[in-house]
């Protein structure tokens, strides 16, 4: 992986592994908590393949900083729709993330935060593909009754209720920080994406651009109506790996 551009003016490298874990160690920002949203997209801005799914167009050096901003985060925060596609469960990681993990303090697993107003969701996502998992979070709104959260929480999800009609998703990112979980990783999926940038609740993008081209009709990195006014971001890094992906990381501000 090589460092092309870094706003901090360091010169263009080669990057160790080590090197790459503190450029993507999650800062903590005035407001007390950093979150990063992450998507790969295609050179015509698709988020996934012909499959559907982001997996088809991921490339090897994606799939690692994936797993790397996984190993780092506090938080993974993913919209109900993202984790039924993409398959989501409750966090496992491998050996070399739970070592990191351990080396900076972090606790065994990240936390998965499923944002819902349907609750249209599987409570066996509380179980890991394999071996074990981190908690399981699930925020949806007001306007359900016990009856249909109990079997969440019966299967070891927490549940929480935040606003009415849609989630309020201030209120999510406040009380995560307030739980001691400042670092987040967004992963997904467009919907959840516009929510965050339309409250002002995204401090960086980490986009991935696969060099390939899909056509087809797939959605952006963010669906919803126009956000007005529009945030702006300035870039923070550039990298390019061996097999031609480019990363690059754009700040708030």
């Amino acid at each position: 992986m090589r460092l092309l551009y870094d706003e901090s003016g360091r010169p263009p490298k080669t990057l160790t592994e080590s090197e790459l874990e503190r450029l993507y160690d999650h800062p903590v920002g005035p407001d007390g908590r950093w979150v990063r949203t992450n998507f790969v997209t295609t050179l015509d801005g698709s988020i996934y393949g012909p499959d559907g799914r982001s997996g088809s167009i991921n490339t090897e050096s994606d799939h690692h900083l994936f797993a790397l901003q996984r190993a780092l985060a506090d938080v993974i925060l993913v919209g109900a729709g993202t984790a039924r596609v993409e398959g989501y469960r409750a966090v496992d990681l491998a050996p070399w993330q739970r070592e990191l993990r351990q080396r900076i303090g972090l606790a065994d697993f990240p936390v998965l935060v499923i944002v819902t107003a349907t609750l249209s969701l599987d409570p066996e996502l509380a179980r890991p593909a394999d071996g074990h998992g981190g908690p399981v979070i699930i925020v949806s709104t007001d306007d359900h009754d016990d009856a249909v959260i109990e079997p969440f929480r019966s299967a070891g999800i927490d549940v929480w209720q935040l606003g009415h009609g849609a989630v309020d998703l201030a209120r999510v990112i406040a009380r995560l920080v307030e739980r001691g979980l400042p670092r987040m990783l967004c992963e997904g999926g467009p919907r959840l994406h516009h929510g965050l940038l339309s409250a002002g609740l995204v401090d960086e993008l980490a986009i991935t651009l696969a060099p390939t081209v899909v056509g087809g009709e797939a959605p952006r990195t963010v669906h919803g109506d126009w956000i007005s006014p529009a945030p702006g971001f300035r870039p923070d890094r550039i990298l390019l790996a061996d097999d031609q992906t480019l990363f690059l990381s754009y700040v708030a501000g």
